[in-house]
């Protein structure tokens, strides 16, 4: 076995070379009795077969070394390993990684489905209870619940919905990201996010929608679709390797945020401000707010007892993790709800990639340099051995089609001089 035989666990099947071996003893045993009809034949077709067979192995291996010495046009990848290096990038910046094929990708890989999964897990539903949880703490301890509810209470339906509370919540919310409150806020959302970036779940998610994307590639011809094979089985461009790549490049990134003057920083805290701004501008979210602050309305005037309560919540921890539990499994609820609309998928898909497209060209940038450097990494010889290691198979089915094809033609040509003879 060779090094890559061994690295992969593969055995290398030689059938084109038994096919080839099969057609010349057929030819030298029929060659005596080519003047008979079914001498004739077999002799044409094993013929047609070993030149079909020998003419495909030729043209194979010049691609990954030089056949019987030759060296006019043999060699080719070792030969091309820098052009091979700039068309692997150009592949990711400008056909892979790009925002049309991304789309597509995501309606298969739906962000919406790998979000349940991760909150699924023991892990994940205690990032949700925890960030719930702070969001509470930080923005409900501050409230005077006795004078909401006298508030509410004095005031009649009709006044409460006139009052846009969307726009105030926005200009709260912009406040509370001002000085060391946002500060806090930013570093707990970048640990909570730190978390979901190591999970395994996460690593799945972005090896399959890796895999997606060069598939979507390969559809295009049978040489790409080799690329494609020979990329997904290689080392260096796996699933699992790229994603665990992609989580490196992640956390990097995440770790840059954490420092207070960093452009990582400023950028997170600019999006968050963005978003806040959204609620004094933006009519589809004032709307769904304005719905809920009337559901809160008739919840707090048809409970007297309102007052008592929230005092037990601020003082019984024990309350609160109940609360946040219950806060976690409503939200994860909500979203299993939406999975079964195909209209709520789409925008979460499509708020996604807008969010993705801003980075996009960093990311693609980044890519592409990284499949740059591993493959000029690599001496030109080994690359060649480990691409023809990762579509043998493929390779040996090429051979195996020309020797049969040849068969055909062999046959057929002789079928068709025997009947110019008037042979019927």
């Amino acid at each position: 076995m060779t090094q890559f035989e061994t690295m992969t666990g593969q055995t290398r099947s030689h059938i084109a070379n038994y096919i080839l071996i099969i057609a010349a003893l057929l030819l030298l045993f029929s060659y005596p009795f080519r003047d008979l009809f079914w001498g004739g034949l077999i002799m044409h077709l094993s013929g047609a077969a070993l030149i079909g067979g020998l003419a495909d192995w030729y043209a194979v291996t010049a691609l990954f070394r030089r056949p019987l010495g030759i060296s006019f046009k043999t060699a080719l990848i070792p030969s091309s390993k820098e052009r091979i290096a700039e068309t692997a990038r150009h592949m990711i910046e400008s056909e892979i990684l790009t925002v049309p094929n991304m789309y597509h990708v995501l309606k298969h890989h739906p962000v919406l489905e790998a979000g349940l999964s991760y909150l699924h897990t023991e892990k994940g539903f205690q990032s949700a209870e925890r960030v719930l949880g702070h969001v509470l703490n930080t923005f409900l301890y501050t409230l005077d619940m006795k004078k909401i509810v006298d508030a509410f209470s004095d005031m009649g339906a009709d006044a409460i919905e006139k009052i846009r509370i969307a726009p105030i919540m926005g200009k709260a919310l912009k406040t509370g990201l001002v000085g060391e409150a946002g500060n806090d806020f930013l570093d707990f959302l970048i640990c909570t996010l730190e978390s979901m970036t190591r999970s395994e779940t996460a690593k799945r998610y972005m090896a399959d929608i890796y895999r997606e994307s060069l598939r979507q590639y390969e559809h295009r011809n049978f040489v790409y679709a080799l690329i494609v094979k020979a990329a997904l089985a290689s080392d260096m461009f796996s699933p699992e390797r790229v994603a665990a790549n992609l989580q490196e490049k992640f956390l990097a990134v995440l770790q840059e945020a954490k420092k207070p003057d960093s452009e990582e920083r400023k950028k997170a805290l600019q999006f968050i401000w963005q978003q806040a701004e959204q609620l004094e501008v933006n009519p589809v979210w004032q709307e769904r707010l304005e719905s809920y602050k009337m559901r809160l309305f008739h919840h707090v005037v048809s409970r007297p007892d309102m007052k008592e309560a929230w005092q037990r919540y601020v003082q019984d921890p024990d309350r609160q993790n109940r609360i946040c539990r219950a806060a976690a499994t409503y939200a994860i609820e909500r979203l299993e709800g939406w999975k079964s609309s195909d209209l709520q998928v789409e925008q979460m898909n499509r708020m996604v990639l807008a969010l993705a497209a801003k980075e996009l060209k960093r990311l693609q940038n980044w890519f592409g340099a990284t499949a740059e450097k591993e493959i000029l990494a690599y001496d030109s010889q080994e690359l060649a051995d480990a691409l023809e290691s990762r579509v043998w198979y493929d390779l040996q089915m090429i051979r195996v089609n020309g020797s049969l094809v040849g068969a055909v033609l062999g046959a057929c040509i002789f079928l068709a001089m025997y009947a110019l003879k008037g042979g019927w």
